[in-house]
């Protein structure tokens, strides 16, 4: 069965990692509704799968965010996806293999995918101490695999060269390839938040016209940087390997799910 229609959930606080590249500051938040209320927030939409992402790392606390999606499981059954910059340690990655059996039991998936796009360079897009370094997400693409889990790399955004060099998305596809079922990347989106957070002006880049992909997913204005020849870089990086590699998270479920157990 193809997967089309998504539906986004979020916690609506401000997400604890910052991450300097974020445009999701802009979107409207809710700021008391409990877990019950965001779950019950989507009964009268129809959809294929739950995005657990839109205003917030939802895994930050992997436990709570966890339950948010064993709760939408369990009211809807439907397909989650799940993306997150965190890493679980070995209790809460049992609670995701629980999640993930049950779920298998009803012929339904859960998706999960994690974000880098830079190793020396990290520091220009995140704040490096409130989120784990990249080799320790590395290796929790590596844990998810050993699991069962069939990881998405999100290597997005994708930054023009001369800031954040395009090698180093080269190094992390070599130490992941193995480990993922495929690769989603994509350009970096700004807008004048975004900006100052990174400490540029803007006329660093050149830029592309917004993509409709997002609608649904924000709601508030973005453009997006012209990166084409670092992805094609990554693209060819991705074919040498075999690795499937996608512009946008939809087409990669589709892809998990038709080939992978």
């Amino acid at each position: 069965m193809y997967i089309e229609n998504r539906v986004f959930v979020s916690f609506d606080e401000p997400c604890v990692y910052q991450c300097k590249h974020c445009y999701t500051y802009g979107i409207k938040r809710d700021w008391n509704r409990s877990a019950e209320e965001i779950v019950n927030s989507i009964a009268d939409q129809n959809f294929d799968i739950v995005y657990v992402s839109q205003k917030n790392d939802n895994f930050s606390d992997a436990l709570r965010g966890i339950d948010l999606c064993r709760s939408i499981f369990e009211k809807y059954n439907t397909h989650l996806f799940i993306i997150t910059r965190n890493v679980f340690n070995s209790n809460e990655l049992e609670e995701l293999v629980q999640l993930q059996k049950k779920m298998k039991n009803a012929n339904k998936k859960i998706f999960i995918a994690v974000s880098l796009n830079a190793m020396e360079s990290i520091s220009i897009c995140e704040d490096v101490s409130k989120t784990p370094t990249p080799e320790e997400r590395i290796n929790f693409i590596k844990n998810l695999s050993e699991k069962g889990f069939n990881p998405i790399l999100m290597l997005r955004p994708i930054f023009p060269n001369n800031i954040i060099p395009t090698k180093e998305c080269m190094r992390i596809i070599d130490e992941i390839y193995p480990f993922v079922s495929c690769v989603v990347s994509s350009e970096l989106g700004i807008n004048d938040d975004v900006l100052k957070r990174l400490g540029m002006s803007g006329e660093e880049f050149n830029y592309i016209n917004d993509k409709e992909y997002l609608q649904g997913a924000i709601d508030c204005e973005i453009k997006f940087v012209d990166v084409h020849e670092e992805l094609q870089q990554i693209y060819n990086k991705c074919s040498s390997l075999n690795i499937p590699i996608f512009a946008h998270s939809m087409p990669a479920i589709n892809y998990i799910n038709d080939t992978c157990l």
